[in-house]
């Protein structure tokens, strides 16, 4: 009887283990992850809005879960970037609104540390594939500019293709800027004085109304000359600067060309899903929309009920249209795509929405929350 029990006992050891071998585990989960740049909570229909037409993100609040208890840790772009890829405040990673503690050029040596854990880097270790389409502004460099210690590579992305800035008036080429416009205007009001001064000595000298040396003259020109140079070689090229696209270390357009911004990115996010399709990946998307100066193509353009403002939000809900799960027939036709493993997918926005003069009062909708901070997010 003792042997015949330690039989079947072999047997029933024999069996599990090959069911264990035989059942495969569960797929991992794809994760799609949208950010919008300053949109307003109230400026999408699922949110309140019955005048901008979103019906793409409104498929995602009806399909999945609306978010409605979701702040965003800061008012400006780098602290609240910096919250979300980490899950940590701001200031832990040494960002903040207060005292304006954030990036203002692409050639600043500062960004998120190196030593940050993103959740990219933790999915990267998973065995996931990890991109970043869009914008990053959380720095490029430490010491030198090839160090890349700040860049998205470098912190659990495998790829990266967009801004590492952030988009600017500067970068439409434009007479308005956006970047220290009251300090450039500070500093055009000194040269303008340095230089008057140099006409005035200019004018008495050749005159003789009063006495002056030309080496005065000179010296007095000459440290105009290095003034105005000092300055204006930062911000009178930013669009050269700080309005450029990466595709990983390499930059590919430097300035940028913004009509083929969107369609590019798009395509771009489109090509990664298609080359990983089969293994797990996490996708970053994050837009350029809708901060200023309201990059929208022609296709969109008079669109909506609410002017250039209205119109861009209203092309981003289109490009949501093409990477959201409640429409995955437009990303078919557009990719040729099929995606055989589970997804989640998150849309949210980054921070409360700009203050620029371009956006005047008509251009929004009474909900649409243009001084808080609340942010939202649809969880699907």
């Amino acid at each position: 009887r003792l042997s015949s029990l330690l039989s079947c006992l072999h047997i029933w050891l024999i069996l599990c283990l090959f069911l264990r071998t035989c059942v495969s585990s569960p797929p991992k989960p794809n994760f799609l992850l949208i950010l919008a740049d300053d949109l307003g909570i109230g400026d999408v229909g699922c949110y309140g809005n019955d005048t901008i037409r979103t019906p793409h993100i409104d498929g995602l609040a009806k399909e999945g879960v609306r978010l409605t208890q979701h702040i965003a840790a800061a008012a400006v772009c780098t602290p609240s970037r910096s919250a979300f890829l980490t899950g940590r405040y701001p200031i832990r990673s040494g960002w903040s609104s207060y005292k304006r503690r954030i990036l203002f050029w692409n050639g600043c040596s500062g960004g998120l540390p190196p030593n940050e854990t993103t959740f990219a880097r933790v999915l990267h270790q998973q065995g996931y594939s990890t991109a970043l389409v869009g914008k990053w502004h959380l720095g490029v460099n430490c010491k030198s500019h090839r160090d890349h210690c700040h860049h998205p590579l470098n912190h659990g992305f495998e790829y990266f293709y967009g801004m590492p800035f952030t988009i600017l008036n500067e970068c439409q080429g434009t007479d308005d800027p956006e970047l220290a416009k009251s300090l450039q205007d500070t500093y055009w009001l000194y040269t303008q004085i340095i230089f008057l001064a140099v006409f005035t000595l200019l004018f008495g000298k050749l005159t003789c109304l009063f006495s002056v040396k030309w080496k005065i003259i000179v010296c007095v020109t000459i440290f105009g000359l290095l003034y105005f140079l000092s300055w204006f070689s930062s911000y009178g090229f930013t669009k050269y600067w700080n309005c450029i696209v990466m595709r990983n270390h390499e930059i590919t357009e430097q300035p940028m060309n913004l009509e083929k911004t969107t369609s590019n990115m798009l395509k771009e996010a489109v090509s990664f899903i298609e080359r990983n399709k089969h293994r797990p990946f996490l996708l970053f998307f994050s837009f350029l929309h809708v901060h200023t100066p309201l990059i929208t193509t022609k296709e969109f353009l008079g669109r909506s009920r609410h002017g250039l403002y209205g119109d861009n939000v209203e092309e981003m809900d289109w490009m949501v249209g093409n990477l959201s799960p409640s429409f995955l027939l437009p990303l078919f036709r557009y990719g040729k795509i099929t995606i055989r493993s589970p997804q989640s997918h998150l849309f949210s926005r980054q921070n409360s929405p700009s203050s620029q003069p371009v956006l005047t009062a008509e251009m929004f909708h009474p909900s649409s929350g243009h001084s808080q901070n609340r942010s939202m997010s649809l969880l699907y």
